[in-house]
């Protein structure tokens, strides 16, 4: 991880994502959108199980990854390298995307959850910001393929807004 850190300024964080459709989608999104690498913790589905490859389209052989093989301990080692950890939640007290505008910050790491259970109480405090994507007609969330692909946008760019 550390040595994929090094020249990396935006970084995916997975924890306990363990559905191999939606690590390839993560990964589909993580390449088009320029995210420069993707850490895994130690629960996360294999990237390179078939059903992940095929639903990639391949970009897990073009994001470069590695496992943190601790966990939430390996956190450290992310902002260590000078990384702004943003945890991606629906939680009401989160910061929206737009306004923590991480397209402006030198190096961001954005840690997205499990489908459903979201990240950890401890990975949620290992944080340096909760952040949430604004929502319209009543809905409280997106999956997280989805939302993964509107936040690396709003690294990339300095959307969303409503």
């Amino acid at each position: 991880a550390e040595e994929l850190l090094r020249s990396a300024r935006r970084v995916v964080v997975m924890e306990a994502v363990n559905d191999h459709t939606n690590i390839g989608a993560i990964f589909r999104s993580a390449a088009a959108l320029g995210m420069d690498a993707v850490l895994l913790s130690p629960d996360c589905a294999d990237p390179l199980y078939r059903r992940s490859v095929k639903v990639s389209m391949g970009a897990v052989f073009s994001v470069p990854y590695a496992r943190l093989e601790t966990w939430p301990k390996g956190l450290e080692t992310v902002r260590d390298a000078g990384f702004n950890l943003l945890a991606l939640t629906p939680d009401e007290k989160a910061r929206s995307l737009d306004e923590a505008a991480p397209h402006r910050m030198d190096r961001v790491a954005l840690m997205l959850g499990a489908e459903g259970d979201g990240l950890s109480t401890k990975a949620l405090m290992a944080a340096d910001e909760w952040v949430r994507i604004p929502m319209a007609h009543g809905v409280d969330s997106l999956n997280v393929g989805a939302a993964a692909a509107v936040a690396f946008y709003a690294v990339a760019t300095g959307r969303p807004q409503l």
